[in-house]
């Protein structure tokens, strides 16, 4: 068993070793074989355990891999756990509730006194019941990688509705899944009643929310195939000084500022987690030349790609 007190250690330790691309897991079960974590889903697309459960079977550290689904974590424990998204170390203090994504890179070290649930589902779980639920969760987001903090009551609520929902999932009938899909929304729609607590609200116009919302899906799904903000007005029908100015009055950022900070923290993730050389970095991400990445990467992170690198 490793005694580690610094993930990042370990992510590099493994980069090293492995020079590999990242691996993508596409069901939770697939991750329970990899670190001999005998539980099982029987529900496609949805899974939820108690953290503690995986003692003494399962690994206690997992190298940065991606997931095509999402992952909640809801902690009542975490003794010395350490959570990395993309290349930044979660604060797990107190109470967090955290999330992964779709197509974030995630790493972990669990402390055999960590406790709570995992709650595990993929998108067309959540889909049967809401539709646009990047735009109703925007925790959900892959931008979003903070976790939230929650207080003593809000913290015994969501334990309370994750004991319900592990209790239906281990009792199997004709109504399970559809119980589960309801239970799990409103979960959902509690931790955004956090999320809102948690905000700035100030200044909240529900128009600017809502195209600021679009637009940053949009990024998710665009972000490599054009850094224009003038094709992501189009796509949402208006002027790209409007989209820069109701970006900017929501969230205090540009819209320029958002697809390049995407674009680095993808940049970031395959620089410090895969083993492509710098110019093939560079090409994925559609950048013309190596050169321009470079000049890229140095402006918006204060260092060139290769010191990134090899950081310790």
């Amino acid at each position: 068993m490793f005694d580690v007190t610094d993930i990042s250690l370990i992510i590099l330790y493994f980069y090293r070793i492995m020079k590999s691309e990242i691996p993508i897991y596409n069901s939770s079960n697939e991750i329970h074989k990899v670190i001999g974590f005998p539980h099982r889903s029987h529900i496609p697309g949805f899974d939820i355990f108690t953290i503690e459960s995986m003692e003494p079977s399962s690994r206690r550290c997992m190298p940065p891999y991606r997931q095509s689904f999402f992952h909640i974590g809801l902690l009542s424990s975490v003794g010395n756990s350490k959570l990395n998204i993309n290349t930044e170390l979660l604060n797990v203090e107190e109470y967090p509730l955290w999330f992964v994504v779709p197509g974030q890179v995630f790493s972990w070290v669990r402390d055999e006194k960590m406790t709570g649930y995992n709650i595990m589902f993929k998108k067309d779980f959540l889909m049967n019941v809401v539709q646009n639920y990047i735009e109703v969760f925007p925790f959900l987001k892959m931008s979003e990688s903070k976790p939230l903090i929650l207080s003593k009551e809000e913290h015994k609520t969501l334990l309370l509705d994750a004991e319900r929902m592990h209790s239906v999932f281990k009792n199997p009938h004709p109504y399970q899944e559809k119980m589960l899909e309801g239970m799990l929304v409103s979960f959902l729609y509690y931790c955004k009643a956090i999320y809102d607590r948690l905000s700035i609200t100030e200044n909240h116009l529900p128009r600017a929310q809502m195209i600021t919302q679009k637009f940053e899906t949009l990024v998710d799904k665009m972000y490599i195939e054009t850094k224009s903000v003038g094709d992501y007005a189009n796509e949402l029908n208006i002027t790209p000084n409007y989209l820069t100015t109701t970006v900017k009055k929501f969230t205090g950022k540009s819209a320029k500022d958002i697809i390049q900070e995407r674009l680095l923290v993808e940049s970031k993730s395959l620089l410090r987690f895969s083993g492509l050389d710098i110019a093939e970095i560079a090409y994925r991400l559609n950048f013309q030349e190596p050169t321009h990445f470079t000049r890229f990467f140095k402006k918006f992170s204060g260092t060139t790609p290769n010191k990134f690198r090899h950081k310790e």
